[in-house]
C-alpha cells in the first residue's frame, strides 16, 4: 500500500468528515421515530460502507496467517497507512469496530434541522390533537415547508432574516392567506420554542418578529356576502330542486338532510346523527354529532361540535318534514331508530348530505356554499328579523362573539333596504315643518 501524500489525506479526512455527519445526522432522524425508518437504516449502510471505503484508502487492512482481520487507527504522531494496531477475529466485527470509532470519536455536534425539530415538537403535541387535527398539522407542514430549503437549515443558522425572507417569499409564491400565513407562523414559533426547551438554540429568532409583519402581505380571500348567504329566490330554487328530487328517487335519506338544514340551520353532523328518539312535541334534542375521522376514513357519533346539547324548537313545517321521512321509511321497508338511515339500520353519513347539496346547487347553477350557507342564512333571517343574537346562537349551538362574526350577513334585498332609507330620510325632512 503507497503511502499518500498530504493533498490525498486532506481530501479523505474531508469526505470522511461529510460522511461520519451525514450519518450522525440520520441516526438522529431514526430517533426521532417520524420517518421512514426502513428507508434511513439503508442509506445508513450506504455512509457507512463509504466511510470504509475511504479508511481502507487511509490504512492498511489486511487478513493475518492467524486468521484475524487487522488494521490500523489514527494515532498521534503516526502517518497513515500505519497508528494503532486493531485486530478482530473476523471480518465483520472488525469493520464494526472502525465504524464505531468514527462515530465515536468524532466531536461534531449535530444540530437538528428545522424538519427534525419541528417533528420533536410534535411528538408531543399529538398527544393533545385528535386524528384530524394530526392530519390538518400534516398537510399545514407539507404545505408551507414540504422541499424547502428552509426544512432543511440547521437551528443554529435560523435567525430573525433568514424567518422573514422565508415567510415573505412563500407568501408571495403560494398566494397565502392570512389564516394560511398565521398557521405558518405558528409552525415556526413553536418548534423554535421546542429547540431552546431542548437546548439546541439559546437564542429566540422570532422575539421581534410579529404577525403583522407578514400577513400585511397576504392575499385576501374572503368571499362576498352573497356567497356566503342564499338569498330568498336562490331558497326558493333550493326547495323546488328538492321537490324535484324527491319525485325522482324519493327513499333517498341525504336530500331530506339538506331540507333539515335548510328549516334549521343544524351542522350536516347533528343531522346525521339523529333518532326518532330525539323528536319531542315542542322540540328536537341536538346532543350528538357524526365525526368523520380523516385520517382513518372512519365515521362514528359522537357529541355535539360544542359538547353541548340543545333544543331547537318544533314547527308545523319541521313536523311535516318528519312525517314525509317516516312515511318513505315505512313504504320502502328501512325504518330505523336513525332518522336519515342508510336503510340498513344505521345512519347515512354526513358527507352524503354535504355531497347533495353541492350537487343541488351545481345543478341549479348558484353557489356553492354548502351546508354551512344554510346556517348562515337562517342566522341572518332571524337577526334581520330582529331576533336578540343570545336566542339565536343558543339555537345554532355557537357562542354569541361566533355568531356576530361568522354567521351574521345582511339578508335584506334592494326594496328592503329602498323602505329604510325612505322611512328614515321622511322623518328626518319632517323635523324642518
Amino acid at each position: 500500500m503507497k503511502k499518500l501524500d498530504v493533498c490525498e489525506i486532506k481530501v479523505l479526512n474531508r469526505t470522511l468528515q461529510e460522511q461520519i455527519k451525514l450519518v450522525k445526522s440520520l441516526i438522529l432522524d431514526i430517533e426521532n421515530g417520524r420517518i421512514d425508518t426502513a428507508y434511513v437504516q439503508t442509506m445508513i449502510e450506504m455512509n457507512k460502507n463509504e466511510i470504509l471505503k475511504i479508511h481502507k484508502k487511509k490504512f492498511k487492512y489486511w487478513q493475518g496467517k492467524n486468521g484475524n482481520w487487522n488494521t490500523y487507527f489514527p494515532k498521534e504522531n503516526v502517518e497513515p497507512p500505519y497508528g494503532r494496531l486493531v485486530s478482530k477475529v473476523d471480518q465483520e466485527r472488525l469493520d464494526k469496530a472502525i465504524i464505531d470509532y468514527y462515530i465515536k470519536e468524532d466531536k461534531t455536534v449535530i444540530v437538528p434541522t428545522f424538519r427534525q425539530m419541528y417533528e420533536k415538537w410534535r411528538e408531543t403535541k399529538d398527544l393533545e390533537l385528535s386524528d384530524n387535527s394530526i392530519l390538518r398539522y400534516d398537510s399545514d407542514y407539507k404545505r408551507f415547508f414540504e422541499n424547502s430549503d428552509f426544512e432543511n437549515l440547521p437551528m443554529n443558522q435560523i435567525n430573525e432574516n433568514t424567518i422573514k425572507k422565508f415567510m415573505l417569499e412563500t407568501i408571495r409564491d403560494k398566494k397565502l392567506c392570512r389564516e394560511a400565513c398565521k398557521k405558518m407562523f405558528s409552525c415556526i414559533k413553536n418548534t423554535v420554542k421546542c429547540a431552546r426547551i431542548e437546548k439546541v438554540v439559546t437564542d429566540n429568532p422570532v422575539e421581534f418578529l410579529e404577525l403583522k409583519q407578514f400577513t400585511r402581505h397576504c392575499e385576501e380571500k374572503e368571499k362576498q356576502a352573497e356567497e356566503q348567504v342564499f338569498n330568498d329566490n336562490e331558497l326558493l330554487l333550493i326547495q323546488e330542486g328538492l321537490h324535484e328530487l324527491y319525485g325522482d328517487k324519493p327513499e333517498f335519506m341525504p336530500q331530506y338532510g339538506v331540507e333539515m338544514s335548510l328549516l334549521t340551520g343544524m351542522r350536516v353532523g347533528e343531522i346525521a346523527a339523529l333518532k326518532w328518539e330525539d323528536v319531542h312535541d315542542d322540540y328536537i334534542l341536538i346532543h350528538t354529532s357524526i365525526k368523520h375521522n380523516r385520517l382513518k376514513n372512519e365515521f362514528h357519533v359522537g357529541a355535539t361540535k360544542t359538547k353541548k346539547s340543545r333544543q331547537f324548537p318544533m314547527c308545523d313545517e319541521i313536523r311535516d318534514l318528519l312525517k314525509r321521512i317516516r312515511t318513505v321509511q315505512e313504504e320502502y321497508g328501512c325504518v330505523s331508530e336513525f332518522i336519515f338511515t342508510n336503510g340498513r339500520g344505521s345512519y347515512i353519513n354526513s358527507q352524503r348530505i354535504s355531497d347533495c347539496m353541492k350537487r343541488l346547487t351545481n345543478y341549479l347553477g348558484i353557489h356553492g356554499g354548502g351546508i354551512t350557507a344554510l346556517r348562515k342564512t337562517i342566522n341572518s333571517n332571524l337577526r334581520r328579523n330582529g331576533v336578540p343574537v343570545t336566542i339565536v346562537a343558543s339555537m345554532l349551538g355557537h357562542t354569541e362573539e361566533v355568531n356576530n362574526k361568522y354567521y351574521t350577513y345582511d339578508t335584506s334585498n334592494l326594496s328592503e333596504k329602498q323602505k329604510i332609507i325612505k322611512d328614515r330620510n321622511s322623518k328626518v325632512t319632517s323635523l324642518v315643518g
